[in-house]
This record gives C-alpha cells, structure tokens and sequence, in this order.
C-alpha cells in the first residue's frame, strides 16, 4: 500500500515518510492512549503539515491501525506440503509477533479499545477474520490434500493454537517450540 498512489492525489506515496508518521501514531499511543491520537498530535511529533497526514488516512486512529496491521503482513499459513511443520512454522512467527515493539504497544490500547470504543478498531478485526479465513481454507486444503483427517476441523486446529498463543501472552507464559510442537501434533491426531 505504501507504494500505491494516495487516494485523490496525483503523487507517489513515500515509504519512508508513510512509516514516520505511522511510528509517531504508535509512540502517541504508547504515551497517552488512544485519547492522545489526534492528527494535529501526530503530525507534530512527525514534522509534517496535516495536508500531508490527510492525504494518506482519514484520522489518527486509521494511521494507527493500519502500522498494526503492517505488522502481520505475511502471517498466512503457507502449504509446503507438510502439514505439521507448516503449522510449526506459523505459529512460532504468530507468538514471536508479539515481541514487535509495535504489537507489544498497540494490543493493550486495542484490547481496551474492542471494550469500549469497538468502532475505533473494527478495521483491525476485519484483517484478522480476513487473515484467518485464508488460513483456514489453506489449512483444510493442506489436510484434505496429505489425507490427515484430525479430529478437529481446520477452523478449530487453528482458534486452538491461536488461543494458547495468545493466552500464554495476556498471562505473560513463555509458549515454547516444545509446546507448539506438543500441541500441533496433538492437535493433528
């Protein structure tokens, strides 16, 4: 998206000026919650005029959820042909998400957020339900494609490891390879 032209503008957006102003909605966020993301904020800590911000989201909160977003750019399960090494792989990258100084700041605001201000965040629920989607069909493909017939479906293999992941984060556990690994082949059995 960073590359695309901006909506209504007839210029090229720039990468690095893109991810400034994104790193300032973060930092905003991390300091004052998401009260503190106001675009005049923003464009402060960033050293850019509003027209500029403007061009390339609508508020505070849109550059926000869109560098969240930027963060699980690739998190879709990939089918190699070996199911459980596949799930492996996944998983490991989808917990090592959460050391991202990005992930680590947003979540507790968004997590706040769904509670209070669902609104404010409903785009970043609508790429995971998109994300997980996708990784249910490739999933259920993969399974149906190596004859494993586990127990559970793919939606449910894959809310499963998602939840132990994400548990183990709001509990602040180490998830280890080891558990992950217990866990898939559980879990395909």
């Amino acid at each position: 998206m960073n590359d695309e032209r901006a909506q209504g503008a007839g210029r090229p957006r720039q990468a690095a000026l893109d991810a400034r102003i994104k790193a300032s909605a973060v930092a905003l966020l991390s300091e004052k919650g998401f009260a503190g993301l106001s675009v005049n904020s923003i464009c402060k800590r960033a050293g850019v005029p509003r027209p500029t911000f403007y061009r390339r989201w609508p508020s505070g909160v849109a550059a926000l959820v869109e560098a969240f977003n930027d963060r699980f750019e690739g998190a879709l399960l990939e089918d190699t042909g070996d199911v459980a090494s596949d799930l492996l792989t996944y998983c490991i990258r989808v917990r090592n998400r959460y050391d991202d100084p990005i992930i680590s700041v947003c979540l507790p605001a968004i997590y706040e957020a769904r509670r209070v201000a669902p609104d404010l965040v409903r785009p970043i629920g609508e790429a995971q339900r998109e994300r997980h989607r996708i990784n249910v069909r490739t999933l259920a493909g993969a399974l149906a494609a190596q004859g494993i017939a586990p127990l559970l479906n793919a939606q449910e293999i894959l809310s499963t490891l998602i939840a132990a992941i994400d548990q183990g984060y709001l509990t602040r556990r180490t998830i280890s390879d080891e558990f992950i690994t217990r866990l898939v082949t559980t879990l395909l059995r």
